[in-house]
């Protein structure tokens, strides 16, 4: 059972002017929402819910839609340039973040 995610305005917004740039990459290939849903392996309804912003549509959606679009790499990217991250680093030191490690793992 999944819960639904309470984003804040600026996550929103963020989400709606990503939904826009779809849109108007698949105009631009002069593509149908329908091809795209038939080529992504979706419905027309989730690359509708996708170019509206929607929260609901899955990341793995997201990915395939890329791909139809020419970009499959993009994902990838997104955080290739992290200058917030790295000023955060300097500021307080690089420190890898703790993994708990499972003791059936660990044992040999």
């Amino acid at each position: 059972m999944s819960r639904s995610v309470v984003l804040t305005l600026a996550e929103s917004e963020a989400l709606e002017k990503l939904g826009r740039r779809l849109k108007l990459a698949r105009l631009r290939r002069n593509l149908t929402q329908a091809e795209v849903a038939e080529r992504a392996g979706a419905t027309r309804k989730s690359i509708v819910a996708l170019e509206a912003g929607q929260s609901s549509v899955g990341l793995g959606l997201l990915v395939k839609v890329l791909g139809v679009l020419g970009y499959p790499e993009r994902i990838a990217e997104l955080l290739e340039i992290d200058p917030l991250g790295e000023d955060v680093a300097m500021v307080h030191g690089r420190k890898q973040a703790r993994r708990k490690v499972d003791d059936d793992v660990a044992d040999f």
